[in-house]
């Protein structure tokens, strides 16, 4: 039998390779397990404690996510933080078209799992059917959300289009039958983010940089253009909380030429993405007034701070909130998540604005509670400039 020296020295020197890789894969993955021991012992303690004294059985199931939740609040950052999967789901359902054109949300309430209606907008469909915020959703289609579960109901809100649920509610003691029928139609949300004002103004609000939110603007701005003209336009961002950063940039970018930038900055690993503006402008002329408050976070703030730095819009209103930093969001085995501060936005050579905010070019400070009411000096101000 001949052997072939060349292959059986390949052979025994990659075996030897392998060999050595995983010997070292595994001395390191045990250095860290030792590590963890050493630098976390109060936790092994605790955990062995609880095994050996606890007074009933722990509820093992959500170790993890709770141990987690525990270590990210020691950091003391109020944009780190682990969310439950309810949560997310939450965030899911009232992020869907069909809610978005209804004009409302709900919440589960943590002390009852309670479903509840966190907020209704102002001449919505939702309002206009009788729902209202604080609202208890006992039931849908006949199902108790406490005995079915608000993870497992919640989603009986969403369904085909131009199809009914059957809701009861609960408002102070009293209970009352509500027909909600699914809809993306977008006339029903023609209330809740645009009007054409006085002197041909446009008003748009819009609380979040959904995507396609950009895409829904230009088309609402082309139908309501091809009837009248458009002489000036209100983006009202008082209660827009930020959302995809893509949006914001491709939303600015219809109205400004190339030359403006937002750099994402990873603190740790100095990893850039950057958000440019494009020459293809495709709104020109018409003049823009943008409302900001304290609750304009994130890419609220973004927005308008593009629109003030480049003199293309007036930003009218309160100091922002002042989120200037960017999570990355991880997912547990449980599918509950956490997001985790990994670093800074920087627009065009504004100095970053985290726990600062965007001060807008006109400051005019005014109570929530006048909003989009006759007393809405914000608002007022707004038209008065574009007019």
């Amino acid at each position: 039998m001949k052997f072939d020296l060349t292959k059986l020295t390949y052979g025994f020197f990659g075996a030897c390779a392998v060999a050595g890789l995983t010997y070292l894969g595994v001395t390191k993955y045990y250095e860290k397990e030792i590590a963890f021991g050493e630098n976390y012992s109060g936790v092994i303690k605790a955990m062995e404690n609880i095994d050996e004294d606890y007074y009933k059985d722990a509820d093992k199931e959500n170790y993890e996510r709770n141990m987690v939740s525990g270590l990210l609040k020691g950091l003391g950052d109020t944009y780190t933080f682990c969310s439950d999967s309810s949560k997310a789901l939450e965030i899911s359902v009232n992020a869907s078209m069909q809610m978005q054109t209804a004009g409302f949300k709900v919440g589960k309430d943590e002390n009852n799992g309670d479903m509840v209606v966190t907020e209704v907008i102002p001449e919505s469909y939702a309002e206009n059917i009788g729902l209202r915020e604080g609202d208890i959703i006992l039931s849908i289609d006949g199902k108790n959300v406490r005995q079915t579960g608000f993870d497992n109901i919640v989603r009986e809100l969403l369904g085909k289009s131009d199809t009914s649920a059957e809701l009861v509610i609960e408002r102070d003691g009293d209970t009352k039958n509500i027909t909600y029928v699914r809809s993306i139609d977008e006339k029903r949300f023609l209330p809740l983010y645009k009007e054409i004002l006085d002197n041909g103004i446009l008003y748009y609000r819009f609380d979040s940089f959904d995507e396609g939110e950009t895409a829904n603007f230009k088309r609402i701005f082309d139908g309501f253009s091809s009837e009248e003209e458009i002489k000036g336009i209100v983006f009202d961002l008082r209660s827009n909380g930020g959302g995809a950063m893509s949006e914001a940039v491709g939303f600015f970018d219809l109205f400004a030429p190339e030359g403006s930038h937002v750099v994402c900055e990873e603190t740790r690993s100095k990893k850039k993405e950057i958000y440019k503006t494009t020459a293809d402008v495709q709104i020109k002329d018409i003049k823009v007034a943008v409302l900001v408050s304290e609750e304009t976070l994130s890419s609220g703030e973004i927005f308008a701070a593009l629109f003030s730095n480049t003199g293309r819009g007036t930003v009218i209103g309160s100091q922002t909130g002042g989120k200037g930093v960017f999570q990355q969001t991880y997912t547990l085995s449980d599918m509950s998540t956490y997001s985790i501060v990994s670093g800074y936005y920087y627009v065009n050579d504004i100095p970053n604005y985290d726990k600062v905010g965007i001060t807008p070019d006109i400051v005019l400070d005014m109570e929530k509670r006048f909003r989009c009411t006759d007393d809405d000096i914000q608002l007022e101000k707004a038209i008065e400039l574009l007019s």
